[in-house]
């Protein structure tokens, strides 16, 4: 786990800084994650793996495609689960979105666009449960970056509260 914090720290400072996490990291990421597996766990566990960052990669995938997250953060998200077993993963990943969640939530308050984003999200849904299609969530880049959380923190965090043993 401490190499994964490590990784998450360096695509942190990127996320930060240029609102793009490089797609070399994200490859060394998910091969040193595959050797981490089999060294831990042994070479016959490595398909366990390989599903946990397969499975992670799809379901946030769709965040993906509407526009609620970024393609780093999805390839990110993906690479840690290589790292961690699947119970494990998931309080990860739990954590890390609540983290992320606050930290959202705080902003939009700060800004005063909590209840502007709200009424946006409940036209958004009323709009998905009268069609039945789900649509891009429509935002300017420049939106996307003032608004957005970069989720590489929250990783960071997620990753270690988990070394501190709280996972």
């Amino acid at each position: 786990m401490l190499i994964m914090t490590v990784f998450l720290a360096v695509a942190g400072i990127f996320d930060h800084l240029f609102h793009k996490i490089p797609n070399a990291l994200i490859l060394v990421m998910l091969i040193s994650s595959v050797i981490y597996a089999c060294m831990t766990s042994g070479p016959s566990l490595l398909p366990y793996a390989v599903f946990r960052m397969t499975v992670t990669g799809a379901v946030f995938y769709l965040f993906f495609v509407i526009g609620a997250m970024g393609a780093g953060d999805v390839k990110l998200l993906a690479a840690c689960s290589g790292f961690m077993t699947g119970t494990r993963t998931l309080i990860f990943i739990f954590i890390a979105m609540m983290i992320a969640s606050l930290y959202g939530v705080t902003q939009l308050c700060i800004r005063k666009e909590f209840g502007k984003r709200m009424r946006r999200l409940e036209l958004y849904i009323g709009n998905l449960l009268k069609t039945g299609k789900v649509q891009r969530y429509h935002c300017s880049r420049e939106a996307a970056v003032r608004n957005g959380v970069a989720l590489a923190g929250p990783m960071f965090l997620s990753a270690l509260i988990g070394i501190g043993g709280l996972y």
